[in-house]
């Protein structure tokens, strides 16, 4: 008689590093451990990122950043054009990835609220990684430092947990494993603009809210917070809170003027803000104000409407029938008007987000 142990699926294994567990599991994405997963099946065999591609059903450029991190991190050699796993012996232990310094970054780098970190600078030793610097306080340079380079990203993922969740919650978010350029503009935010990681998050989090999830405009948000010292969720949730307020606001007046097909500007998101939320005027008041403006300049002016809403709120009417008897400002008391309630030159400059976005 003859007898077989049936493993059924555990018949046919392939080793995985205890490292990847041990070391890895908490840092890596999941696109990067679907890839290792599929490049150790696949041992032996002759592999090319298009059949990854495929078979994984990923983007080919995600596939390779997928395998550059492994090979950043040393679990991964690249050889002569293969790529193959790092021996290990008896007498070896994982090895270590080496890193590029990026001092642009490392000099700047700011310490997330609520995380330990070393006060001081430690003198770096052979073999070992120094520990986040928290710089003193300073006024940042008019020009922003060139962005650190995936050596220095990979290193930060692996140092500072912080940094991990701040790149997986923004995989997240996309959809997708971002590019190695978006994981650098978040890391200068964090570290050269100063903003925490639960800042960070929360402002990628309102962006794509308003269907503005593109790096570009995230980034200049993030510089605007920065510079009004927006770097605490308490202060985070008030300025969203605000800028929730003015898009709310600007989508009012735009269905009072009838221009629901027009896209706002930033500065008539805060005008309409204003006029609604400070000043209190009905949608008939502001009706009143855009057609008295229309009929004097023959074409609605944002900030001529706004010029007008000021002198009624300076006079204290709260009633179109208030308003009968009133002329259009001229162009001689349209300052004047302004400088009562509203003092528009200073607006603009403190305008929540720059007029371009």
């Amino acid at each position: 008689m003859e007898y077989q142990l049936n493993l059924g699926i555990w018949n046919q294994v392939f080793a995985v590093p205890t490292a990847i567990v041990d070391q890895h599991l908490k840092l890596a994405g999941a696109a990067q451990l679907k890839v290792l997963l599929w490049f150790l099946r696949h041992a032996g065999e002759p592999i090319s990122t298009e059949q990854m591609s495929s078979a994984l059903m990923m983007h080919e450029a995600d596939v390779k950043d997928s395998l550059q991190y492994w090979v950043q991190t040393g679990v991964i050699v690249l050889r002569e054009n293969q790529l193959i796993p790092v021996p290990v012996t008896e007498n070896t232990r994982s090895p270590e990835p080496e890193f590029s310094e990026h001092p642009a970054v490392e000099l700047s780098a700011k310490s997330d609220s609520g995380i330990s970190k070393n006060p001081e600078p430690q003198q770096e030793t052979a073999g070992t990684v120094p520990a986040p610097v928290k710089p003193v306080t300073k006024s940042r340079a008019l020009s922003r430092p060139e962005k650190p380079d995936q050596k220095y990203i990979t290193r930060r993922i692996m140092e500072d947990e912080s940094i991990a969740f701040l790149m997986q919650s923004a995989d997240e978010l996309y959809g997708r494993m971002t590019g190695n350029n978006d994981k650098a503009t978040l890391l200068l935010i964090h570290d050269y603009d100063g903003l925490p990681v639960e800042v960070i998050i929360m402002l990628m989090q309102y962006a794509f809210s308003i269907g503005k999830g593109n790096m570009r405009y995230i980034e200049k948000m993030a510089i605007n917070w920065a510079d009004k010292e927006i770097n605490t969720l308490e202060a985070a949730e008030l300025m969203i809170k605000k800028l929730t307020e003015s898009n709310s606001a600007a989508k009012t007046v735009q269905r009072i003027i009838g221009a629901d097909d027009h896209s706002p500007t930033e500065k008539e998101k805060e005008l309409a803000d204003t006029w609604l939320n400070r000043w209190q005027f009905s949608p008939e008041m502001i009706r009143a104000a855009y057609e008295t403006c229309v009929d004097t300049k023959g074409k609605y002016i944002p900030n001529y409407t706004g010029t007008i809403l000021a002198n009624w709120y300076k006079k204290g009417y709260t009633t179109v029938e208030q308003t009968k008897n009133e002329k259009a400002p001229s162009r001689q008391n349209k300052k004047e008007s302004y400088a009562a309630t509203y003092d528009i030159s200073e607006y603009e400059k403190t305008s929540v987000i720059d007029e371009e976005w």
